[in-house]
């Protein structure tokens, strides 16, 4: 039996975070959300004949429903409830629920096309922003929307029915998810089945499912994969996750967690294909990543699961978001040649086309998004960080998952961690109250020469070599043979034109054997022509003492800029 764990954050990185995305963010995207059509969208549809023309993108009602799990979970129930008040407007007397299409006069029929409709995705999403208002609420007014919507899908789609399936995977996971809570089998079973006709459509099965295509896409659906694994204890499906992990994290995953190396259709790319200047490393991946490892950890135990959660939680995750809480990077560069001014394709409708391939998003975060996927799946990334913290285990011990400071209590448990972690490696452990039976341990990460979790006295303390290293990446990756980037622990720093004015970023190269205070050095020699014959001399290099570095997290916050993590030896 999983045991319910309170956690109180309290460490100088993600409590900050919260506070401000409850405070600030989650006001700031309701009103930007509101401005775009999102919520009139569904108030409109109890205006009878009087009604105003829709407004926003035909998937805009995803948008709200992240909005809403991510007010559930920081319990701004103050702008929740009259968000809620106005879903039951959209719903059918049959359960379908969607304020674009069958909304009305001149609106399109239901399910015309489910390959770019996303109208199962969108209620993918309600359903989980309704177990989430019922977790922290005990309240079912939108738990019961969600079960009869599901309940509508079950007898709408599967074998012998509508056997077509949504283009944009979410409504799987959601509807195993909402069997756990509710005890209903049918949801489980629609959403293997669901599964199955989508990898049948394309050729494939769990026995040999790939990452491939569209980075959110193709994670959502292995986290579909793994929560049906999870749900059935089927060992085909625990394979098919534990594999499609393997393949992320040692095939397509930036040094910072992120993923989606290609352009083209916003994809995973072909292994190894981690372009730095031309990442697409969409922010909705890097949750995708998140929620998806987590799965895995639960599902085999692989300490990397974690290591990998780590990563992202501490770069690609924050990266997302500015230090303003109200702007966002849809996209996120692993590499800035100079400062760029182009416009941003993300504020005007897109399409997949050549011109994506010939514009990218200009090095700074952005005020929205006519797809604003990214900051509503930011805002329910940073109100549940919280639950990646720590767990209790079926043996009754505390599994101390991420040892930041925080309080945690639960099952018999009453345990303070402290410290500055990550920044500070040193950890302390106070328990205040323990079940009779148990023990608190803490995890080493794999960064630190670790692979589990080691207990810890009461008032004891662990000591994590957190310090600055320079890591290299694999040469199949194009462009790192000989290179190398800086992690202080799970976070990986990057320097910012602002920080070297008058230098090109691109001439910078690095002693790896030097701390990094001394390890930077600018080339000097400049050949002639784009291309030229080899030196066997070594380049001049006019050091560049104290060139300082800031986390990846952390860069364009003081506007557009170059920027680079990784560096040519010197």
């Amino acid at each position: 039996m999983s045991v319910a764990l309170t956690v109180e954050l309290a460490d100088d990185f993600w409590a900050p975070r919260q506070r401000q995305l409850r405070d600030h963010t989650l006001p700031v995207v309701l009103e930007r959300l509101e401005r775009a059509g999102a919520v009139d969208a569904f108030r409109r549809l109890g205006a009878g004949g009087t009604a105003p023309e829709r407004r926003g993108l035909w998937f805009s009602d995803s948008d709200l429903y992240k909005w809403m799990e991510a007010a559930a979970w920081a319990r701004r129930l103050d702008l929740l409830d009259p968000v809620i008040d106005l879903i039951p407007r959209a719903q059918h007397p049959d359960g379908y629920l969607h304020t674009f299409y069958d909304a009305g006069p001149g609106s399109q029929p239901r399910y015309g096309d489910l390959a770019v409709s996303h109208e199962l995705y969108c209620g993918g999403h309600l359903i989980e922003a309704a177990l989430a208002h019922h977790a922290t609420t005990g309240e079912e007014v939108l738990l019961d929307i969600a079960r009869q919507w599901a309940d509508h899908v079950c007898a709408t789609f599967g074998p012998g029915r509508d056997e077509r399936t949504d283009g944009h995977p979410e409504v799987e996971l959601a509807l195993a998810r909402l069997a756990s809570a509710t005890g209903e089998a049918r949801y489980l079973d629609h959403a293997r089945w669901t599964i199955e006709a989508q990898l049948a459509a394309v050729g494939q099965s769990v026995d040999d499912v790939d990452l491939a295509g569209h980075a959110v896409k193709a994670l959502y659906l292995a986290s579909g994969i793994a929560e049906v694994a999870g749900a059935t204890d089927d060992e085909r499906w625990r394979t098919a996750a534990a594999r499609l992990f393997t393949t992320l994290v040692d095939e397509h995953a930036y040094p910072t967690g992120g993923v989606g190396g290609r352009w083209l259709d916003e994809s995973v790319g072909r292994p190894y294909e981690l372009p730095d200047a031309m990442a697409y490393a969409e922010s909705c991946a890097a949750v995708a990543s998140v929620h998806f490892a987590r799965r895995v950890w639960a599902l085999t135990g692989d300490p990397r699961a974690l290591d990998h959660v780590e990563l992202l939680l501490y770069n690609a995750v924050p990266c997302g978001v500015g230090a303003d809480g109200a702007s966002w990077f849809y996209c996120q560069p692993h590499a800035v040649p100079e400062e760029a001014h182009e416009s941003n394709p993300w504020v005007t409708p897109y399409e997949y086309g050549p011109s994506m391939l010939l514009s990218w998003s200009p090095p700074r975060r952005h005020r929205w998004f006519e797809v604003a996927c990214c900051p509503t799946n930011l805002a329910r990334m940073s109100a549940t960080v919280h639950q990646h913290v720590a767990e209790v285990d079926d043996a009754g011990d505390l599994l101390v998952h991420l040892p930041l400071a925080a309080r945690l209590a639960g099952g018999g448990w009453d345990v303070e961690i402290s410290g500055g972690y990550p920044d500070d490696g040193a950890v302390g452990v106070t328990v205040h109250a323990a079940p009779a039976e148990g023990t608190v341990r803490v995890r080493t990460p794999g960064w630190a020469g670790g692979d589990d979790h080691r207990a810890v006295d009461t008032g004891g303390r662990v000591d994590l070599p957190v310090a600055d290293e320079w890591w290299e990446t694999d040469h199949r990756v194009e462009g790192a043979a000989g290179t190398v980037f800086l992690r202080r622990g799970p976070v990986v720093h990057c320097v910012e034109g602002h920080d070297a004015p008058g230098v090109d970023l691109r001439r910078i190269v690095v002693d790896p054997t030097r701390p990094p205070g001394e390890a930077f050095g600018r080339r000097t020699a400049t050949a002639e022509g784009l291309h030229h014959r080899a030196s066997v001399e070594p380049a001049p290099v006019d050091p560049l003492p104290g060139l300082p570095t800031v986390p990846y997290h952390q860069w364009a916050n003081r506007g557009p800029t170059a920027m680079r993590y990784r560096f040519p030896r010197a």
